[in-house]
């Protein structure tokens, strides 16, 4: 009875049904909401006994407060209850759900270290979701992802120039974009997420567009004239260089000055597109110095093939002598 009387107050109780048409709708009864959110005040609920008599529940029976879920629902034909977790800003999503099982464990006496599971009564169980489990799905197929950019952009470098040590000069670029991203990173003090990931496979394709442009250019001059000396290879280069250094910081520039209103966002969404923008800002600021990476580089490959007497080879493949350089 006392329960009824509880379950009629709060949760309502189903007493008729009104007819609209063909429709049948239930009418429900229970306490005003003002009063229903009084939990303190629920022990003076009136209780009418048997006998007629009006009672407080307070009289009835002990009411005491105590933390549980908030809502049971019904997942693989078991009842379930969900508990939120945020992360405090200084740790992840994986580094929260380690703590939080760390914890659990620590408060089930089970040693930290211990495999499976946590020892729960039988037919209990702890499980992480939620963003934990979406980051754990992330990650596998980032293990996947990431190395077939990498190694797609080192392919389509390799078809343009047909020479594994030019892609490779031009390929560096990655390294040193993944470098210069993992830098700013560290000193905005941004934990590794999905979303920076994201932000490392755009840089990788970013990164190789000043030294491609660059070595393109040096192997049309170079096709163009007949080297024959050291340093005709390198007032080549410079030359080369020159021209093609000012195209490159203006691709560089206006990447930076896309990036900037993202990285000084405040309002809903900012932090993911934030988390996107770092590692690219950071990669293509430290790309530039392949600008002069990659010509020293190009050059001293060449000067090594006309020291080893492997240079005419390289007309001769191309079919396009040029002119007659003066040494």
């Amino acid at each position: 009875m006392v329960n009824q009387v509880v379950e009629a107050a709060l949760g309502g109780m189903n007493v008729t049904r009104t007819l609209e048409g063909r429709e049948r709708y239930p009418i429900q009864v229970r306490y005003q909401r003002e009063l229903r959110e009084r939990i303190d005040e629920l022990d003076r609920l009136p209780v009418v006994t048997p006998a007629g008599e009006v009672v407080p529940l307070r009289t009835l029976t002990r009411m005491t407060m105590t933390w549980g879920p908030e809502m049971l629902t019904s997942q693989d034909a078991r009842l379930i209850a969900h508990v939120m977790f945020s992360p405090s800003g200084t740790m992840g999503a994986l580094e929260t759900a380690t703590s939080v099982e760390r914890s659990l464990r620590a408060a089930a006496n089970q040693p930290a270290g211990s495999p499976g599971r946590l020892d729960l009564p039988e037919g209990y169980f702890v499980e992480a979701v939620g963003s934990f489990q979406n980051q754990l799905e992330a990650n596998r197929r980032l293990l996947f992802i990431i190395p077939l950019v990498v190694l797609t952009n080192l392919f389509l470098i390799y078809l343009q120039f047909r020479s594994l040590a030019i892609s490779l000069m031009i390929f560096a670029a990655i390294p040193v974009a993944f470098g210069g991203g993992m830098i700013l990173l560290a000193l905005a003090g941004v934990k590794m997420n999905t979303a920076i990931w994201v932000g490392f496979i755009a840089v990788f394709g970013l990164a190789v567009d000043d030294g491609l442009v660059m070595a393109t250019y040096l192997d049309q001059v170079f096709r163009r004239r007949r080297l024959t000396s050291v340093a005709d290879i390198r007032n080549a280069t410079v030359e080369a260089g020159l021209k093609r250094i000012r195209p490159c910081l203006m691709t560089s520039f206006t990447t930076f000055a896309a990036l900037t209103p993202v990285l000084l966002a405040t309002g809903r969404g900012a932090d993911v597109a934030r988390s996107m923008a770092l590692p690219v800002f950071g990669g293509t600021l430290f790309v530039l110095i392949t600008l002069f990476v990659v010509p020293v580089l190009f050059c001293g490959y060449h000067e090594l093939k006309l020291r080893a007497g492997l240079h005419d080879d390289y007309w001769e493949a191309t079919g396009e002598p040029g002119t007659e350089a003066s040494a």
